[in-house]
């Protein structure tokens, strides 16, 4: 895909605006049902375009392998609402990859602003997941990747809006750039491309900004520092947690 070329194309310096998150890459402790693994998450602000790439990786034989990674692209951009403009950050690209029993299992995500939907394409050693779908977008105005959700909801300034009004709660829509393959590997989600997602912020936790994000019934509690960096996520329901890498469990005291 066109992305790929784009990310790696550029150089590493910082593409942001003032304000913005800065450029960087940061490893992670991922730990699910399955094991540990490492996560490295990248991110890149190039020309209003937020760029994320994320992989989980396995030690095995002294080398790193790769069992899942996702690179995904959406655009900065503000929509008229009476008498305002609302930022928006729109989802233009996706490509998510993972292995299973050594198999691999692909989906493309592309952006049809015309008939304001996604384009879907799905490769896989299984028949019910290859070919191509078109999925409409439903009505909302906020839409993040579920990979992409921490600097999304940044940039939309969800994270700021909240920490000043902590009462407040902020709606958007999560696309599961993961689908369909993220809804056979976790309990409880639905078969949707689309998710209704809520955040409100939970206050601090050892200088921590804490904020939960509600998600087809389910919690996830995401963990930022002052300046709004990922350091920790925590889905206990599906026993995931995030977090900064060597560290070993969640401190929730």
């Amino acid at each position: 895909m066109k992305i790929f070329i784009l990310f790696f194309a550029v150089s590493c310096g910082s593409f942001g605006n003032k304000g913005s998150l800065p450029d960087g890459k940061t490893d992670y402790s991922y730990t699910d049902v399955s094991g540990t693994y490492r996560l490295t998450r990248e991110k890149k602000m190039i020309n209003k375009k937020i760029v994320t790439r994320t992989q989980v990786l396995v030690s095995t034989g002294g080398h790193a392998k790769v069992l899942e990674k996702s690179i995904t692209l959406s655009q900065l951009g503000s929509i008229k609402s009476k008498d305002k403009r609302l930022l928006t950050v729109r989802p233009e690209a996706s490509e998510f990859n993972v292995w299973l029993e050594g198999k691999n299992y692909s989906t493309k995500m592309s952006l049809d602003l015309k008939n304001k939907s996604l384009q879907i394409t799905l490769k896989s050693p299984e028949q019910k997941w290859n070919g191509i779908k078109t999925v409409p977008f439903p009505k909302g105005k906020y839409f993040c990747f579920y990979s992409q959700i921490p600097e999304c909801l940044y940039h939309l300034q969800f994270l700021q809006k909240i920490y000043k009004n902590p009462k407040e709660t902020l709606d958007f829509y999560v696309i599961w750039d993961s689908y369909p393959y993220v809804q056979e590997q976790l309990s409880g989600v639905g078969r949707n491309v689309f998710s209704a997602a809520s955040i409100k912020f939970d206050g601090k936790l050892k200088k921590l900004l804490k904020y939960e994000v509600e998600l087809d019934g389910q919690t996830l509690l995401y963990h930022f520092s002052n300046s709004f960096e990922l350091v920790k996520i925590a889905w206990i329901s599906q026993g995931i947690t995030v977090l900064p890498y060597g560290e070993e469990s969640l401190d929730n005291e």
